[in-house]
């Protein structure tokens, strides 16, 4: 029998956010689940919120009961949902995230969350996401999804028979996360040994006089970034309308900062364009420049950089970001890239970002930053050994990935089988 979420439900409605917002929360009280709380496997209680009890009081209407559904409706993340199990004691919720209440003697709140995250469910609420609802899902949407709905000891079998089948590929993926990240410690090792080190095991060492850096071989030599090149800056005074234009004949291309972000190097490839005026004077990335992240809402992200290699033609850097040309004859700049990306000395930098809901880092803070470089010849060998062995833990990383999302691909056509009936349970 097919039924409206409305049709079995005392409550569908979101929550809202607290009077005076963030600066209600504690560290400790009633938990408030925002959407990154809220995922298909269960709930995310790492920097989860905290209410008071007079704020929950104030928000009673959404607090979060036993057996209700929690999903979410706007960002990123929407159409994500878990389930509170009878053992839940008490929470709330804010605007991004709906509660669904299900009547207990016609749906089970499990049975329903598998129903949300199938393709039948996802389609549904993508479906609904359309002009002004783009950006998420109202009341009245979600009252108006429509599922199969047995009885309830079908219902149970169906949840029982997915609990055990998903069980055993979490498992899977579990061992797999641990050995792609046991590959990515090693890569991280390699690197910090080779830039901090060099190739040498049994080189001599000194101290470099920069006390977070501490020792290093003693025929290397520390710089700041400004001994090295000049920094420049990126495209300013751009709309967003700027960054959509379609009529390529009036754009140039840039790189945008995800390029920077999501690789060590830059290349010709996954540029954007921009409108620029005739007669507009930017700097021009060119080959062999380091680019970096400078303004992120990701602490992670701040100071990360990459090499431009290849030839780049006309193409101009994102407002986000800052280049480094390199002038300095006897600096090698993939090796460059290599150090700076490393832990020790990505720590460093971003030691001297600032900033709250967005963190940035100012362009002297980087010109300012040491590096310690060995000779021309050193630097070369050195980038050469980390190309090949990162290239081989690349691809058993990549490799693994791919396991990966197989077995989440699995699972989720198990849940479309089951739920869709083609697979007997």
């Amino acid at each position: 029998m097919k039924l409206r979420i409305k049709d079995y439900t005392i409550k569908v409605g979101s929550g809202v956010t607290p009077r005076g917002g963030a600066e209600t929360y504690l560290d400790k009280g009633i938990p408030l689940f925002r959407s990154q709380n809220v995922t298909n496997e269960g709930f995310l209680m790492d920097g989860i919120a905290f209410i008071s009890e007079d704020v929950d009081e104030a928000m009673k209407g959404t607090r979060v009961k036993q057996g209700d559904v929690l999903l979410n409706i706007t960002g990123a993340s929407i159409g994500r949902c878990y389930y509170t199990s009878e053992i839940f004691q008490r929470g709330n919720v804010n605007q991004h995230v709906c509660i669904i209440r299900p009547k207990k003697n016609i749906v089970k709140p499990n049975y329903l969350h598998y129903c949300i995250i199938s393709d039948i469910g996802q389609q549904q609420i993508e479906l609904t996401q359309t002009g002004a609802n783009r950006e998420g899902l109202s009341v009245e949407n979600i009252k108006g999804f429509l599922f199969d709905v047995p009885s309830l000891s079908d219902q149970q079998r169906i949840v029982d028979y997915l609990d055990a089948k998903l069980a055993t590929i979490d498992k899977r993926i579990a061992v797999l996360a641990k050995q792609q990240d046991a590959y990515m410690r090693l890569k991280k090792s390699i690197i910090h040994q080779t830039v901090t080190r060099g190739l040498n095991p049994d080189v001599r060492l000194k101290d470099s006089g920069i006390e977070w850096i501490g020792m290093i071989p003693e025929h290397w030599k520390c710089f700041r970034l400004k001994d090295l090149g000049y920094m420049y800056s990126g495209l300013t005074g751009k709309s967003g309308d700027d960054f959509r234009c379609e009529d390529e004949t009036k754009t140039k291309p840039y790189v945008p900062f995800t390029n920077i972000l999501n690789n060590t190097v830059v290349d010709n490839k996954n540029f954007h364009n921009v409108v620029m005026g005739e007669h507009e004077q930017q700097n021009q990335v060119k080959t062999n420049d380091l680019l970096f992240l400078m303004s992120s809402e990701d602490y992670e992200s701040i100071a990360k950089s990459a090499v431009v290699i290849g030839t780049p033609g006309e193409v101009y850097l994102n407002s986000f970001c800052r280049g480094l040309r390199i002038t300095y004859e006897n600096c090698y700049s993939p090796f460059l890239n290599y150090q700076l990306n490393s832990e020790m000395y990505r720590d460093a930098l971003r030691f001297e970002a600032r900033g709250f809901t967005r963190i940035n880092i100012k362009i002297d803070r980087v010109a300012s930053h040491f590096v310690s470089l060995p000779p021309l010849s050193e630097q070369q060998a050195i980038a050469n050994y980390l190309d090949e062995k990162c290239s081989k833990i690349d691809a058993a990383i990549d490799n693994i990935g791919k396991q990966i999302n197989a077995s989440k691909r699995l699972k989720r056509a198990l849940i479309n089988e089951v739920i869709t009936g083609q697979r007997a349970v």
